[in-house]
């Protein structure tokens, strides 16, 4: 398959009945061990001495392997070097991050000119010319980017002044990394085995492993994540999988949708999917608030969090299904080869954008958005967005400005009057269309 024909998706295994409490504690020691390899690298490797030494990691494993680490904490291999290479991974994400805030306060200085801003992403975009600045070296390019980067040199007054202010901006966005969480880990093929409709775990004795009966007998054969509750004995097994696409002859139809909170999708024909969206969103909000009212005043005594996130799990599960839900209805339904979709401004620095609803911007970046995603990549579904700044208040007929009265939308150009969010869901339809066109 190739890669536009393959989806990769998590899928999850539960333990049977809760563990005994010693196997508990046995997976509760794999998990701290864990935790101490990936402390211990961040310690490491997370500064900007070691940056020469993230790609490929090759020289982190090796020096990790000849630290005496593993030895010392008596961790089999088999966990060992995935924590190693799952700390190597969150530092490189944290270089990331750092280079990313960087160019972002390299585009707002004003003090900048336009030859020194080249000079700064020049180097940033170049590993070898970034680790020479930051660490003080020679640098050594090939011929071709050794004569781009003298005539990038060449147009800036002080290097040096800018170099400067290149290491002062990773000092202060290059954040210390630290880890407290006990509670997981990842565990390679050589570290477990199916068997007797359950999972055996390498455990850390020599040649004795830790049983975990299943819900299922499914078996698979790659890297595990084992995620811990050892307050209930419970354990999840997070799977990553490789999923072929569907592709489905009758979903040609071009779809426009409306999206919001009331409800979760309107489209461009008025059919209306999530009606009741609203009711379990409330139920949850509403919930959160009063439960957080009820901690902060008695706060002082203790009363714990245990009743609230059972609750809370209980309700985000009732609406995680209901989306789920709805959004398989809808795509069945409408059985769309294209669904355009309307695309919010980004928040403002300042904040939230007023004038769009907040509860659409929290859904923009929410469950729902997430899920109608995966869902139609599942299904071979081109989803697309459109800008739509203004599309509410714009006929969708004539493109003239309209009156929007309750939920009621009127064009007194063309006479055009429909439920506004249908209105939304054909200008989203016909400015997608012009935009593919």
């Amino acid at each position: 398959m190739t890669a536009s024909e393959t989806l990769y998706k998590t899928v999850n295994q539960y333990n049977r009945e809760p563990l005994a409490p010693v196997e508990m504690q046995r997976l509760e020691e794999l998990a701290r061990d864990y935790c101490a390899v990936k402390n211990y690298v961040y310690q490491r490797y997370g500064g900007i001495q070691s940056l020469p030494k993230l790609y490929p990691g090759y020289t982190v494993q090796n020096e990790m392997t000849a630290s005496g680490l593993r030895k010392q904490l008596g961790l089999p291999s088999v966990y060992f070097y995935c924590a190693v290479f799952d700390a190597l991974g969150d530092i490189k994400s944290q270089w990331s991050h750092t280079k990313n805030r960087i160019e972002k306060n390299i585009r707002e200085n004003e003090n900048l000119t336009a030859e020194d801003r080249h000079y700064l992403r020049f180097i940033m975009k170049q590993s070898q010319c970034l680790e020479s600045v930051l660490l003080g070296t020679d640098l050594f390019l090939s011929e071709n980017w050794q004569t781009s980067y003298e005539e990038v040199r060449a147009s800036v007054r002080d290097e040096y002044r800018l170099q400067q202010y290149l290491r002062r901006q990773v000092r202060r966005h290059l954040k210390k990394m630290h880890t407290e969480a006990g509670y997981g880990f990842s565990v390679t093929p050589k570290g477990y085995r199916y068997a007797d409709h359950g999972i055996y775990l390498s455990a850390k004795e020599s040649r004795k492993r830790v049983f975990i009966r299943l819900t299922d007998k499914n078996q698979y054969n790659r890297q595990l994540y084992v995620q811990l509750d050892p307050e209930k004995g419970n354990v999840r097994i997070a799977v990553p999988v490789e999923r072929k696409i569907k592709k489905y002859a009758e979903y040609q139809n071009e779809v426009g949708l409306a999206v919001g909170m009331r409800v979760l999708f309107v489209t461009d024909q008025g059919h209306i999917y999530g009606d009741r969206y609203d009711l379990h969103q409330t139920a949850l909000t509403e919930y959160l608030r009063k439960s957080q009212a009820s901690y902060s005043r008695n706060k002082q005594n203790n009363p714990g969090r245990k009743k609230y996130r059972a609750g809370k799990a209980r309700l985000e599960a009732t609406l995680h299904s209901y989306i789920n839900a709805e959004i398989n209805r809808m795509l069945s339904t409408e059985k769309p080869g294209v669904l355009y979709i309307p695309k919010l401004p980004p928040t403002s620095p300042a904040g939230i954008n007023k004038k769009i609803n907040q509860a659409v911007n929290l859904w923009q970046r929410g469950y729902a958005r997430r899920r109608l995603e995966q869902k139609c990549r599942e299904r071979s579904i081109h989803l697309i967005e459109v800008f739509a700044k203004g599309i509410s208040g714009e006929c969708s007929r004539c493109g003239q400005t309209g009156v929007k009265t309750g939920e009621q939308f009127l064009c007194s150009a063309c006479g055009l009057s429909i439920p506004e969010r249908e209105n939304t869901a054909r200008g989203v339809l016909k400015r997608g269309k012009a935009m593919c066109s």
